[in-house]
């Protein structure tokens, strides 16, 4: 089959492989799209916890093609999508409900073959079976989606609560959508880009600002004593940092965009102890699959604006790189 390879940090080659063998717990999909990430970019940076050679991806969605020996809710025909982050089920987080920290936690796309590819194999176990009336791009957009719900889960939104979201890529543009139905008074989002922002303007942000000299002022007259919950969807240490300067006393701050291994920021712990801050971090998801197709089946969330790419594998390396620089919204691989 063809696959996209990073047979080393920052290299691209686009190969043919052996097809996956199924195990007999597995499953094999014929990938119908898959998208590309921001962590796929970190990882191709030797950013994140993969080892190289590696096949990236892991937004996707597909069509079962053949099903392990010991397979019995899936048959061949079924279009489904997988959680990539495959969990045990008997270390001690997975018995806490606490999967996405499991001692045992393999990820697909990031520690076993992913989806730039024309076939995955992926645990059954792992496997969500689609409604008919979602199309193939909805199937792609479900593991990111669910990524936000686990987000979600994570902090409180109370009525009339003032948020923030700093960055208006695919990610930060389903954060705008999710927290518009939470209760808040204000989703305030900022951003460099202008079509990002009139974007999320249309997408339900109540107020959106553009990266500048006047963004400080503006941000404090929107919300003169700061911000309930400030949402950093970004991934840049500088932004990160510069965010807690807009958190109200016994406000939350939501670290959700992936930021390098090294990185790290300047916050003086004071300030966390004076304004009775809650500080959250969100690793990937956790058995969020459910909800995230739910909320695509009844349109609560509308992710085709979200796509600026569809292309065939053989276009990834030109198109990556584009997408690695912030230039294009979510990018659609059609294997």
């Amino acid at each position: 089959m063809q696959a996209v390879v990073f047979p080393a940090p920052e290299t691209i080659t686009i190969e043919t492989v052996p097809d996956p063998t199924c195990a007999p717990d597995e499953v094999i999909v014929q990938v119908a799209r898959t998208g590309i990430c921001g962590t796929d970019v970190h990882i191709y940076r030797n950013e994140y916890m993969s080892n190289f050679p590696i096949i990236p991806g892991h937004e996707f969605g597909g069509m079962i093609v053949e099903v392990g020996k010991n397979v019995t809710d899936f048959q061949k025909g079924d279009r489904v999508a997988a959680d990539p982050n495959l969990y045990c089920g008997h270390c001690y987080f997975c018995r806490n409900e606490q999967a996405n920290h499991c001692l045992n936690w393999q990820g697909v796309g990031i520690t076993r073959p992913g989806t730039f590819a024309q076939f995955v194999a992926v645990p059954a176990k792992a496997c969500y079976r689609a409604p008919d009336s979602l199309t193939d791009t909805q199937l792609a957009f479900i593991e990111p989606l669910s990524c936000v719900v686990h987000a979600l889960n994570r902090f409180r939104v109370w009525p009339g609560d003032e948020v923030l979201i700093f960055g208006a890529g695919p990610m930060g543009l389903i954060l705008v959508q999710a927290l518009r139905h939470s209760g808040a008074s204000q989703v305030v989002v900022v951003e460099k880009q202008p079509d990002r922002l009139a974007l999320a303007a249309q997408l339900g942000a109540t107020t959106t600002v553009l990266v500048g000299p006047d963004q400080d002022v503006v941000l404090k007259a929107l919300a003169p004593y700061g911000y309930a919950v400030v949402v950093d969807a970004t991934g840049i240490p500088a932004v990160i940092e510069q965010a807690f300067d807009f958190l109200k006393p016994r406000g939350q701050f939501l670290q959700f965009g992936v930021t390098p291994i090294t990185a790290s920021i300047q916050l003086r712990p004071y300030d966390v102890f004076r304004n009775d801050w809650t500080i959250i971090g969100s690793f990937a998801l956790c058995y969020t699959f459910e909800r995230s197709i739910a909320w695509l089946a009844n349109g609560v969330v509308d992710v085709t604006p979200l796509i600026s790419h569809t292309l065939p594998l053989t276009d990834f390396p030109a198109v990556f790189h584009h997408f690695a620089a912030g230039k294009t919204l979510k990018v659609h691989l059609q294997p």
